[in-house]
């Protein structure tokens, strides 16, 4: 079993929210104040326009990989169904994994419409999403290993495709919000990602678990909920809806229903640490080993500060 080697706090980096060079920053802090590990999402469309962004996860690895220097460095999540083929995935991850000297962990999960569908292959049942995220994984790691691979599945074809700076050791972990893809992650992969505490979704393998929280710290708590409403009522959405969208207009408009109330309700706002520390407290007791918090908003700064002031000190 691969343990999991970045220590029990990390930082989401949202390419959905910031710039490219911002989030560049944004981690070069993160692991000054003692932060272990960043989480980058991989987003085509944000999943509103306040946001605003769009980054492309792979260059952005890269140059988060040329600077820094201990942060464990974890894609959360690719969607490797229908806009990366496994060839590709299996070549970009690599170079990503020497570059940061082994810090790489490739995160896959089924996706969401909102990305996806821009190849207009439309969106198919749960079902058929998890057996290409499988099939591209079983293909993936036959690169991964260097050998040359010629395969006809039923969602993917590789004839004679050999990677030569193979990368074997390169973890795979799954993001799961359901059992079938939590039980596929016990099947298939090295670790399991999940949004929030999920006791639900233990799992009968003693591997890597790590969680992510949306939270939003702001000098005042009502700021914070304004913050969080602003940039992400989506937080507060039931959670099929996220797969389901398929544009950002179509994620505002079902967001007019959420209030700031709502939002509160969801996750730990404003500058009080102990709603931030029951959260993460729920997530250790549902067995993750590591918690890696999302700060909504642009006041990474902020946020930062008063982790290492209260969270970080404490130890939790």
């Amino acid at each position: 079993m691969q343990r999991w080697p970045y220590g029990r706090f990390g930082i989401v980096l949202a390419t959905e929210e910031h710039s490219s060079a911002e989030l560049v920053g944004i981690a070069e802090k993160a692991e000054a104040v003692g932060l272990g590990f960043a989480f980058v999402s991989d987003h085509f469309h944000p999943w509103n326009s306040a946001q605003g962004h769009s980054s492309n996860l792979w260059p952005l690895l890269g140059a988060l990989a040329a600077k820094t220097d201990s942060l464990g460095l974890v894609s959360a999540v690719t969607c490797p169904i229908f806009r990366v083929h496994p060839t590709t995935l299996a070549q970009q991850a690599a170079t990503v994994h020497h570059l940061s000297k082994g810090r790489f962990v490739l995160g896959l999960g089924t996706g969401e419409f909102l990305n996806e569908g821009i190849v207009g292959l439309g969106w198919p049942p749960f079902g058929e999403r998890l057996g290409r995220l499988r099939e591209s994984v079983a293909l993936t790691r036959m690169l991964l290993r260097g050998s040359e691979v010629t395969e006809k599945g039923k969602y993917f074809q590789v004839e004679r495709a050999r990677l030569y700076d193979a990368a074997p050791e390169l973890p795979i972990y799954y993001a799961a919000s359901g059992p079938r893809t939590a039980q596929a992650a016990v099947e298939d992969a090295d670790g399991l990602i999940c949004l929030g505490a999920r006791p639900e979704l233990r799992v009968e393998r003693t591997f890597p678990r790590i969680a992510q929280l949306s939270v939003c710290w702001a000098e005042d708590h009502q700021s914070a909920v304004a913050t969080a409403h602003r940039y992400f009522p989506e937080v507060a959405l039931p959670g099929t809806l996220f797969c389901q969208l398929q544009t950002p207009a179509g994620f505002e408009q079902a967001a007019l229903q959420v209030q700031p109330r709502d939002v509160a309700a969801a996750i730990a706002c404003g500058p009080d640490p102990e709603p931030y520390l029951q959260e993460i407290e729920a997530c250790f007791e549902a067995g993750f080993e590591a918690v890696a918090l999302h700060q909504i908003g642009p006041d990474q700064d902020g946020f930062l500060r008063f982790w290492e002031r209260t969270i970080g000190r404490s130890g939790s």
